[in-house]
């Protein structure tokens, strides 16, 4: 049980930056006593951080049809809190206010890519949604026809786990892209102990115990922030536009994400595998 690790660790764990080999393997030890393996690596070294406030970029009608010409048809729908302009090539979704899809169909493979002319319409595409191309996370990789980058945010080295920009692009333009992104981000309280993450670890067999499909296997363990209604299905999430982001525990397994939060342990989210 979770006691186990206080156990181990001791009644404070704030104090420990470094977790000891043998301790986590007398943890691992006893998660694969209950079928649950660990596949990826534990930290051994935990970061003391504060908590930080954040704020949704949000998106309205008019920041979309600027992407379709005056002279095009362009058809709008909407179903739930989502609203969708198509036109001849593009269409593109405006969910909750904060989550944009874009396509375009117009937009074929390449034989081969420039990126300076790629990083160029990826610039003037975000800048159109009053966005600017400066994320501190970057990652790119080359597929056929396309390079697809996923940007992300952080805090003091921290990832900010709910806002991501994902697009598709080449030579001719941007073919698909998917963004949710924080316009506003700023440290809101003193850094603060967190827990070891072989704590948060712990938490995943008793989440496992009133699951209809337990998870098996820990395949990622990662320190970072995560922002949460705090109310689950009491509030109406479109209406959220920030609020506190706090640092977590994010535990992937082969069922989906677990995000503990590493000041009180309460388990902020779960994201479903191939959500």
């Amino acid at each position: 049980d979770i006691f186990l690790a206080y156990r181990i660790f001791g009644a404070s764990t704030g104090s420990i930056g470094f977790v000891d080999s043998e301790k986590i393997k007398l943890i691992t030890d006893y998660l694969g006593e209950k079928n649950i393996t660990v596949v990826g690596q534990v930290p051994v070294k935990k970061n003391d951080m504060p908590s930080i406030t954040v704020k949704y970029k949000f998106f309205k009608k008019e920041d979309i049809e600027i992407f379709f010409t005056p002279e095009e048809k362009v058809t709008e729908s909407r179903s739930d809190n989502t609203v969708t302009l198509k036109g001849k090539y593009r269409e593109i979704s405006i969910k909750d206010g904060r989550e944009l899809y874009y396509t375009d169909s117009s937009i074929r493979p390449a034989e081969a890519i420039n990126e300076k002319v790629c990083r160029k319409n990826i610039e003037v595409f975000l800048s159109k949604l009053g966005l600017g191309d400066d994320a501190d996370i970057r990652m790119v990789e080359d597929l056929k026809g396309y390079k697809r980058l996923i940007y992300a945010q952080s805090f003091k080295g921290g990832t900010i786990y709910n806002s991501m920009m994902e697009i598709y692009a080449n030579d001719s333009g941007i073919q698909k892209a998917s963004i949710v992104w924080f316009e506003a981000v700023r440290q809101s309280g003193k850094k603060a102990d967190v827990i070891s993450p072989v704590i948060a670890l712990l938490y995943l067999q008793e989440y496992n115990k009133n699951s209809t499909a337990p998870s098996e296997k820990v395949l990622e363990i990662q320190q970072g922030y995560y922002f949460g209604t705090g109310a689950r299905d009491q509030v109406d999430a479109s209406k959220v536009e920030g609020g506190t982001a706090f640092p977590v525990w994010r535990i992937t397994t082969d069922t989906g994400i677990m995000y503990i939060n590493a000041y009180n342990e309460n388990i902020e989210g779960i994201e479903k595998a191939g959500k």
